[in-house]
């Protein structure tokens, strides 16, 4: 008994870790590259790159030659990834991921041709209600508050927005309708989880469900039937002078108000939040109430302020889908797009600036399915439509890497 101990001690284990399992997936991704190039593209095909018209010409690739090279760069990926261990991880998955969309976009346009900052654009367009949804978890989160609601606080801003705009005929009065609705929907969550202690999540959950139904019933009942319900969307706005910078300024410098709030929240928030003595409050308060109360800061007034501000962010990003995309309100149409935020606030890691850059990244892959079906891929639009949220569930499984909350995050507190 004691030898066959020794033997099986003795025995080298392999363990399959999450290292191991990436550098596979990375290995089959790059094989799968080469062979859809092999198989699917004739050599002669081109892909060609422009930036904002057609006769802009970026680069042409050859479509071939490219996937087999970006199929050889995962594979390397793969094996840096199997050497370098854990310390490796985030650099062989930004890399891999970005030679999978740059084989993606190539196998697109083969044949064809592609608007590639055209495209970027966009994804800042779609990216922006994803921003300000962070945004709004970002202030509540901070604060030690959970905030699960920014869809249904969204969806009740995009509702009151239209139906501003409509008796107004002011898409700013719109605005401000759907600021003053997540003031009130965040006052809700807040006096619920913050002065009764609610659970959170469940708090946030009843909001949700509630904004769902009321905006169904009182479009049903009264938006639509009224004929209220089409007011338009917001004009754009070119900023004199940087909106004519070459490419930089067709890109950032040109696009309906919305867009430019968000760029200004952003700025704002990661300021505010970093480098003044709110904003070191507002951390004290997320991560170690009790040391923040013995030295004055009153946690609970702190915290509800907090949600509030949250929930006028929440509203902004509500308009942007009624009066910024569609021009009028349909039931629902925030389509998960606060599940969403709330991904990319985990992965930003808290952060203003990291939920927008993980915004952007959502946005990007929303503008990159949208683009495949307009290029007519061959591949069902229910299943490119699904990229967005397959991305939001990696994200959340922490493949990409853990992220670490505010310490008392969810958590109510009581003066003692």
């Amino acid at each position: 008994m004691t030898q066959l101990t020794d033997r099986l001690t003795l025995r080298p284990s392999i363990r399959l870790n999450r290292e191991l399992i990436l550098s596979l997936i990375f290995f089959a991704g790059g094989l799968f590259i080469i062979l859809l190039a092999a198989w699917k593209v004739p050599s002669e095909d081109v892909s060609g790159f422009t930036q904002f018209g057609k006769d802009e010409t970026l680069v042409d690739l050859p479509s071939r030659a490219t996937l087999w090279a970006l199929g050889a760069f995962c594979m390397f990926a793969a094996a840096y990834q199997w050497v370098r261990g854990a310390e490796g991880t985030g650099l062989a998955l930004g890399l891999v991921g970005f030679f999978a969309v740059s084989a993606l976009l190539v196998w697109a346009t083969r044949g064809d041709s592609l608007s590639l900052f055209a495209m970027l654009r966009e994804s800042i367009v779609r990216a922006t209600p994803l921003i300000l949804g962070a945004l709004s978890g970002l202030w509540c989160e901070k604060s030690g508050v959970v905030n699960i609601a920014i869809e249904g606080m969204m969806l009740s801003g995009a509702f009151t927005a239209v139906a501003a705009t409509s008796a107004t005929g002011s898409p700013w009065v719109g605005i401000l309708a759907a600021v003053l609705t997540g003031l009130l929907m965040s006052a809700l969550h807040a006096v619920l989880s913050i002065k009764y202690k609610v659970d959170q999540v469940i708090s946030g959950t009843v909001i949700n469900i509630l904004a769902a139904g009321a905006t169904r019933y009182l479009n049903i009942r009264l938006l639509t039937p009224s004929g209220n319900n089409s007011p338009g969307t917001f004009s754009v706005i070119s900023i004199p002078v940087l909106s004519k910078i070459p490419v930089i300024g067709p890109m950032f410098f040109d696009h309906q108000p919305t867009v430019f709030i968000m760029f200004i929240l952003v700025a704002a928030s990661a300021v505010i939040i970093a480098y003044t003595p709110w904003g070191l409050r507002t951390r004290a308060i997320g991560e170690h109430p009790r040391a923040a109360d013995t030295l004055g800061v009153h946690v609970n007034r702190m915290r509800f302020i907090n949600v509030l501000i949250g929930g006028m962010i929440a509203g902004i990003g509500g308009a942007y889908f009624s009066l910024g995309e569609v021009g009028r309100f349909e039931d629902n149409m925030t389509n998960g797009k606060g599940f969403v935020a709330l991904a990319a606030l985990i992965f930003g890691k808290w952060t203003a600036v990291g939920g927008m850059a993980a915004g952007l990244l959502f946005g990007f892959a929303d503008a990159l399915q949208a683009k495949m079906q307009i290029l007519k891929v061959g591949i069902p639009p229910e299943f490119l439509q699904m990229t967005p949220y397959i991305l939001t569930v990696i994200v959340l499984a922490g493949v990409i890497g853990r992220a670490i909350a505010p310490a008392a995050d969810g958590v109510p507190y009581e003066k003692q």
